[in-house]
């Protein structure tokens, strides 16, 4: 009798010992697999094995666990037969389950979440012997499987997504893993591949440009006026951009006594970008060819605007002021509880990331304004409103039928 009880005890630890098991490879994530793989050594690759190969490892864990729990049901009938007899059977059957299923099944597997690292490293080889011992049996129940799923998975399926990994940089902010804006850079970082120029450009209008027939002497005063280090340079009309003029050049040449000397003369090379061109693939640019700064084009060639590498910079870190640079306006300035500001040159992935909700499909817009005008598909007037989801969007300053800024407001209910 006493051989029996210690059988049946082993064989419910061992019932546990595979659901936490398949809890604990179940729950390990693409990075955990990854990590272990590389710092555990031989258990850590063993590890990683049986996580890429699930028909072997969840077949196997489930045959055990299924043979385990029969023979324990089984087991615990002869016992019960022998010491009250066979009307005790319902009884047992009920008194079993409920053991089955808090020590064997529940409370491992809270536990297996929780250590899931540990418990699959220490259970991988004997998991993989037993999947050994078990491979005629193994092979021949994961073909039955695989038969019937086979019309109901796709082929291709991923294991990870960028929303899914996007998702799991808010998961560890909210866990405090991670800080709120160390989450915010690694999520634009992501998004460079995203993100052409056009969404961060300085928009032609507002670019500062000089002729390139001027002197140095005569851009000096100008140039130092500005504030900035990277002129754009044009020949007859602002539109067409022949050089880029560095206001360090500017000063030494004035050192040098030659004033008198034409923009023409000393500009470089500038670099020229369509506007449909991917962030990162600028920034790549902008290092390869060591000058901070592109001339943005449109799709008939014409000038579109200016992006340097500290636009590209800022889009990770958020807005950078030099000493002699006014810090302007926040693109988004909250108004009170319920209402914000927002310029109109905003991207819209600043927009939706601020906000957190998702924008209604657009084909061409890469700024907010954008957006608002192709909702609109009109010249716009301060006073147009637009509304989606819960929120309402009424442009506040427009200039020469273009949006300067836009109030956000939540839908009255």
């Amino acid at each position: 009798m006493i051989v029996e009880f210690t059988a049946l005890i082993i064989l419910l630890v061992l019932s546990g010992c595979f659901s936490a098991t398949e809890t604990a490879f179940t729950s390990l994530s693409s990075p955990q697999v990854r990590q272990v793989s590389i710092q555990k050594g031989r258990r850590g690759r063993l590890v990683k094995k049986l996580a890429e190969n699930p028909d072997r490892l969840l077949t196997t864990i489930l045959l055990g666990n299924n043979l385990v729990n029969i023979a324990a049901s089984a087991l615990a009938t002869n016992l019960t037969i022998k010491m009250f007899g066979s009307n005790f059977i319902g009884a047992m059957t009920g008194i079993l389950t409920l053991i089955i299923l808090i020590f064997a099944e529940l409370t491992p597997k809270r536990i297996a979440i929780a250590l899931n690292v540990q418990l699959s490293l220490i259970s991988a080889w004997p998991v993989w012997i037993l999947s050994t011992i078990l491979r005629p049996v193994i092979f021949l129940i994961s073909g039955f499987s695989s038969l019937i799923t086979r019309f109901v998975i796709p082929k291709e399926t991923k294991t990870i997504s960028f929303e899914a990994l996007l998702h799991m940089m808010s998961a560890a902010e909210e866990e405090g893993l991670v800080q709120n804006y160390e989450s915010e850079m690694v999520k634009s970082v992501f998004r460079l591949n995203e993100v052409s120029v056009q969404a961060i450009m300085t928009h032609r209008t507002d670019v500062f440009s000089l002729n390139k027939n001027m002197t140095i002497e005569e851009s000096a005063s100008l140039i130092s006026d500005s504030g900035f280090s990277r002129i754009p340079v044009y020949d007859r009309e602002p539109e067409n951009i022949v050089g880029i003029v560095l206001s360090n050049d500017i000063t030494a040449h004035l050192l040098k006594m030659e004033g008198e000397r034409r923009l023409a003369e000393i500009m470089h090379e500038p670099i020229f970008t369509p506007a449909n061109r991917k962030l990162h693939e600028l920034f790549n640019l902008l290092k390869a060819e060591k000058l901070n700064i592109s001339i943005i084009l449109d799709e008939y060639g014409g000038l579109a605007g200016i992006v340097t590498r500290e636009d590209i910079i800022e889009e990770i870190l958020g807005e950078l002021y030099d000493e002699n640079e006014d810090p302007g306006i926040e693109r988004i300035q909250r108004t009170d509880k319920s209402s914000w500001r927002i310029m109109g040159d905003t991207s819209l992935h600043q927009f939706t990331d601020t906000f957190e909700i998702e924008m209604p499909e657009t084909e061409y817009a890469e700024t907010i304004a954008g957006y608002f005008l192709e909702e609109l598909d009109r010249i716009p007037r301060a006073g147009d409103k637009i509304s989606f989801d819960k929120y309402i969007l009424e442009i506040e300053e427009t200039e020469k039928n273009r949006i300067i800024s836009i109030l956000l407001s939540k839908a009255e209910k």
